[in-house]
């Protein structure tokens, strides 16, 4: 009996080398770029998984590592990056849970509807939880350059486009303040001060801006299109500008339209902002060129042709756009 109880022992010592050894000279996968740590699981189960997509060598190693450390209860839940690194570095994420981040990139010219539903696409949140979170009136109070926008309005116009790196599970608040933190610092102490020198609002130039995202592709051919909209506020002639109508109505285009978008119908600048506009859209709001031109038109090339007169303008149509 005294035999058997010292050969037991023995057999189980050497049956764990066997399964250590045998676990590091395994085959080892190719590593992803990351891997998925579901909520509920278990340390043995973690680290299966670990081992399953070549993560770690040994799961003995790695249960015994999180033991002896007090830590097989502390590992998180989330999606997280870990090639190559060491076995007590893939701890010590899991334990302070630094999941992977993630992007996402808002396109100028976006609205705050094509944001929503690409965040929707990435799983960040749902669509409907960004759209009800993006109302000016819920951040007046922590963003000044939010002051003169309506508080009844969207924040269509202040969600800056960018490239943003995303935490694991963000929420729909965290998400629009980290594009309305973008915006304020793009909204500097200079441009600020020449927005105030032309006795203009933030919310004009966001909505000046939004405009020549949609209508010019070109930094020079937006500054001279804000100089055109804004001569033509003073002389107190329409803006006719397309894109506003199209905002308004769903991307169907009916100049009978009867809505403050409607530039056709309505003088001076719509009622709000019709996208989100880049940085080179917000400083040729700033910073218009002014010429002697009253007219433009964008041809099927991309191209802005421009006009000094009514005759010209039309005469620019009949070449560009009715063939």
């Amino acid at each position: 009996m005294n035999k058997i109880l010292i050969i037991l022992p023995a057999a189980m010592v050497a049956a764990a080398a066997f399964a250590l050894v045998f676990e590091f000279n395994a085959p080892k996968r190719e590593q992803k770029d990351t891997i998925t740590i579901l909520r509920g699981e278990n340390a043995l189960q973690i680290a299966g998984d670990l081992k399953a997509e070549g993560y770690i060598k040994s799961k003995i190693f790695f249960l015994f590592e999180l033991a002896r450390n007090g830590k097989l209860q502390k590992l998180k839940s989330g999606e997280y990056d870990l090639k190559g690194l060491a076995c007590d570095a893939i701890i010590d994420k899991l334990v302070l849970a630094q999941t992977a981040a993630k992007t996402i990139t808002v396109v100028p010219g976006w609205t705050v509807k094509d944001i929503a539903a690409a965040i929707e696409k990435a799983e960040f949140a749902k669509s409907g939880e960004i759209l009800a979170a993006a109302q000016a009136g819920l951040f007046k109070i922590e963003y000044d350059f939010l002051t003169d926008a309506p508080a009844s309005s969207t924040l269509e116009g202040y969600l800056f486009p960018d490239t943003y790196r995303v935490s694991d599970d963000p929420d729909a608040d965290s998400l629009v303040r980290l594009m309305l933190d973008n915006f304020g610092k793009k909204m500097t102490s200079g441009l600020r001060g020449k927005i105030n020198k032309q006795n203009k609002t933030i919310f004009d130039i966001v909505t000046m801006a939004s405009i020549l995202e949609k209508e010019v592709k070109i930094l020079e051919d937006k500054k001279i299109v804000a100089g055109i909209l804004y001569k033509r506020i003073k002389a107190e002639m329409p803006l006719q500008a397309d894109s506003t109508i199209l905002y308004a109505n769903d991307g169907r285009f009916d100049k009978e339209i009867d809505s403050r978008y409607n530039t056709y119908k309505y003088g001076g600048l719509p009622a709000g902002p019709i996208c989100n506009p880049g940085q080179d859209s917000i400083e040729a709001a700033v910073e218009p060129v002014e010429t002697q031109y009253w007219y433009y038109l964008s041809a099927p090339d991309g191209a802005t042709v421009f006009s000094k007169n009514y005759d010209e303008h039309l005469a620019n149509i009949a070449k560009y756009l009715n063939k």
